[in-house]
């Protein structure tokens, strides 16, 4: 049986993430939900304003609702959902206030994914390790990304900064149609480690929905994070 999703977003990330889910036989596109809703007719899935999230959720009964849209968005489709729905926040941007504020949504299965590609979080897992390792180096992070990306520095730098338990400075490039690149540095006055990771395109996006889905599916209600998804 295919696993029915909800998508909440429909700008660069969500129609890549829409048209990847629909050209993989393990899912289902049941609705997808946008600001405002010009040509329905294009669409061979379920188009609505997302005004009426609740209401989609309890027509179309999909097996997890996927957030794409904006930390204020966000923050507002929570309060919509039903009871023990699965829910996948793929986006960035957030306050610690409102973090803390989405823990408290305890009758629901929420994910909260700062980067929810598979690469980004083994990065994450190498500098948890580094950390233990070889803590005595210097280190710092650039990180790249289009010129309208709305948070500076990343969310993602931010996670991958706290693997290290200490202040590492953060660079921050905006620039033309980048992806994502994240790079961290960590240096002796002898030698030096680099990692990086570069998305070429928003698949890596795509797949690490997919990803996350199977494993929250299953899970009791509670808040998640995206590293015990990938839980090396």
């Amino acid at each position: 049986m295919k696993i029915k999703i909800g998508l909440l977003g429909y700008g660069k990330t969500g129609r890549v993430v829409a048209q990847n889910l629909r050209s993989d036989k393990r899912f289902a596109l049941v609705f997808v939900a946008k600001n405002k809703v010009t040509k329905p007719d294009e669409f061979d899935f379920v188009v609505k304003s997302k005004e009426f999230i609740g209401e989609l959720v309890k027509r179309f009964e999909p097996d997890v609702v996927v957030d794409l849209t904006t930390p204020d968005a966000v923050m507002l489709n929570i309060n919509t959902l039903p009871e023990k729905t699965s829910y996948i926040i793929a986006t960035t941007g957030f306050t610690d206030v409102q973090i803390n504020k989405i823990k408290e949504y305890d009758h629901l299965k929420v994910l909260y994914a700062a980067n929810i590609s598979d690469g980004i979080n083994v990065v994450i897992k190498a500098c948890e390790l580094l950390n233990q390792i070889w803590n005595h180096a210097d280190v710092e992070i650039v990180e790249q990304h289009f010129k309208d990306k709305k948070d500076s520095p990343s969310s993602t730098a931010k996670k991958i900064a706290k693997a290290f338990n200490r202040k590492v400075p953060i660079h921050s490039i905006r620039a033309g149609g980048i992806v994502g690149i994240h790079e961290i540095i960590l240096a002796t006055n002898n030698q030096k480690i680099t990692l990086k990771h570069e998305s070429f395109n928003k698949d890596v996006f795509a797949e690490g929905v997919k990803r996350a889905a199977i494993w929250l599916m299953n899970k009791e209600c509670g808040f998640y994070e995206i590293d015990e998804v990938y839980h090396y």
